[in-house]
C-alpha cells in the first residue's frame, strides 16, 4: 500500500502517465485514415473545398444548419487553407489535416499548462488534457471533415487569450476568436454571450471590454455577406415550441467519463461493440468490462462529491454559479451559461446536440478533474491521481476498442454511417 502511494505522489509519475495517455489519444486520432465518417455533410464539404481550390467562386453561405437556415460561409472557407497547405486531393487527406490541427490543439494546451500555470493548477490541467485526449467522442469528432471538428485549436486559443484578458491584445484576440468560431459553428454565439457575461460579472474592472468588443466586431465582418444572404432569403427556420430538454447537462456529466459511444454506433452496433474484441471466434466482452469500470468510477465520484457538498457549508450562489477563481469562472460560464442558453433554445425545437460540446471539450475535462479532486480530497493526492489514471486508462481502452470496431465493421448503422473506405470501388471488409 505504501509503495503505490509513494509512486502516486511522485512528481516523475505524473508526466509519464499523462504523456502516454496523450500519445495514445494522438494515435487514435490519426490511425486508419480511410475509416473516417463520410456521410452527406462530409461529402458536401469535401466536394465544395475541391471546387474552391480549382477556382470556383466563394459562396457567402455554407451548408444548411439543423434548423433550416444556412451556416455562414466561414464554415466552409476554414477547410480551404487546410486543404491547400496539406495538398489534400482525397477526403482522408483533408481529414488528416483536421486531425493534425487537433493534435496541435492538445500540444498547445499542454504547453499552456506547463508554462503559464502554478504547480497545483498545472497538474489539474495536465490531467484534463489527458482526459480530453483519451475521450471516445472527442476522438470521433476530431477525425471528421465537419465544421465543429476544426475548432479545438481555436478553443485552446480562446482559453489562453481569456486567461490573459487583462491585456489589450489578448482581450482583442478573445473577442476576435469567438466571432470567427461562431461563423464556423453558430452555437458558439451562446458560448460568447455566456463567457462575456460571466467575465463581466466577476471581473468587470479588470478585463479590457472595449478591446474585446473591437475584436468581436472585426471578426464579425466576414459574416456580413451571410447576413445579407439570410435577409434576402427570408425565414427558413424549422423551429417549433416544445418543453426544454436538459440533455446538455446530462452529457456534461457523463461524456468526460467516457460515455456516449452508443450515440456514434447506434443501439445494435453498440451491443456488438460491448462484446468485442472477438478472439478465436469467442467474444471477450472486454468493452463491457471497461464500461462497468467507467460506471463505477462515475458513481463513486458523484456519491463522494454529493456527500462532501452536503457536509460542507453552502458557499453561496455567486460561488456556485459564477465562481471564485479564473478557472471556476471559465467552467461555470461554459456549464451554466452556455449550457443554460442551449437548453433554453431547445424550447424552440432546436436540438442541444452532442457536437455543441466539441468547443468546450477541454473545459469539460477541467470540470471533471475538479469534481474528482473534490470527491477524493479527504483521501489525499495519491487517491486522486489513482482515480484519474484509472479513468484515463479506461477511456483509452474504450476509444481503442471503438476505433478498432469501426475498422473491422466499416458500415455502421448509426450516427457514424459507412466509412469512406467502404464506399470506394474494390472495397474489401477487414477480417473480424
Amino acid at each position: 500500500m505504501r509503495r503505490w502511494q509513494s509512486l502516486a505522489t511522485s512528481n516523475v509519475w505524473l508526466p509519464v502517465v499523462v504523456s502516454c495517455v496523450v500519445l495514445a489519444g494522438i494515435v487514435l486520432r490519426v490511425i486508419w485514415p480511410a475509416d473516417i465518417e463520410y456521410k452527406l455533410d462530409e461529402q458536401w464539404t469535401f466536394e465544395h473545398v475541391l471546387a474552391l481550390l480549382h477556382g470556383a467562386s466563394w459562396p457567402s453561405v455554407g451548408m444548411a444548419s439543423s434548423v433550416g437556415s444556412p451556416n455562414p460561409g466561414m464554415s466552409l472557407w476554414v477547410f480551404v487553407p487546410l486543404a491547400y497547405v496539406s495538398g489534400a486531393q482525397s477526403a482522408p487527406q483533408l481529414a488528416g489535416a483536421v486531425q493534425c490541427l487537433n493534435v496541435v490543439a492538445l500540444l498547445a494546451l499542454i504547453s499552456f499548462s506547463c508554462f503559464a500555470l502554478s504547480r497545483d493548477d498545472r497538474e489539474r490541467w495536465l490531467w484534463a488534457v489527458a482526459l480530453w485526449a483519451a475521450n471516445p467522442l472527442a476522438i470521433i469528432f476530431e477525425r471528421k471533415i465537419w465544421p465543429p471538428s476544426v475548432l479545438p485549436l481555436a478553443s485552446v486559443v480562446l482559453i489562453v487569450s481569456w486567461w490573459y484578458r487583462r491585456y489589450a491584445a489578448t482581450s482583442f484576440l478573445c473577442g476576435l476568436v469567438l466571432a470567427l468560431m461562431a461563423q464556423v459553428h453558430l452555437g458558439v454565439v451562446f458560448l460568447a454571450a455566456a463567457l462575456f457575461t460571466w467575465t463581466w460579472i466577476y471581473d468587470r474592472n479588470a478585463f479590457r471590454v472595449g478591446y474585446w468588443i473591437g475584436g468581436a466586431a472585426l471578426g464579425a465582418l466576414p459574416a456580413v455577406p451571410w447576413l445579407l444572404e439570410l435577409l434576402s432569403r427570408g425565414a427558413e427556420s424549422s423551429l417549433r415550441w416544445r418543453f426544454p430538454i436538459p440533455g446538455f447537462f446530462l452529457r456534461w456529466v457523463t461524456q468526460p467519463f467516457g460515455f456516449g459511444i452508443e450515440y456514434t454506433l447506434g443501439r445494435q452496433h453498440f451491443i456488438d461493440y460491448l462484446s468485442s474484441p472477438v478472439i478465436a471466434g469467442y467474444p471477450t466482452f472486454a468493452m463491457a468490462i471497461v464500461h462497468v469500470v467507467m460506471i463505477a468510477l462515475l458513481a463513486a465520484i458523484v456519491v463522494r462529491f454529493v456527500r462532501r457538498a452536503v457536509a460542507t457549508p453552502w458557499p453561496g450562489a455567486g460561488t456556485v454559479f459564477i465562481g471564485d477563481s479564473p478557472e471556476a469562472i471559465l467552467v461555470n460560464a461554459a456549464l451554466w451559461g452556455y449550457g443554460g442558453l442551449l437548453t433554453i433554445i431547445t424550447a424552440l425545437g432546436s436540438g442541444s446536440n452532442r457536437h455543441y460540446l466539441v468547443v468546450v471539450a477541454p473545459i469539460m475535462a477541467i470540470w471533471c478533474v475538479r469534481m474528482i479532486e473534490t470527491g477524493t480530497q479527504s483521501n489525499g493526492r495519491a487517491w486522486t491521481r489513482l482515480i484519474l489514471a484509472a479513468l484515463c486508462a479506461a477511456q483509452v481502452a474504450a476509444s481503442a476498442g471503438l476505433i478498432g470496431y469501426i475498422h473491422r465493421t466499416q458500415i455502421i448503422v448509426g450516427e457514424y454511417g459507412p466509412s469512406w473506405g467502404s464506399q470506394q470501388p474494390g472495397f474489401i471488409k477487414p477480417g473480424r
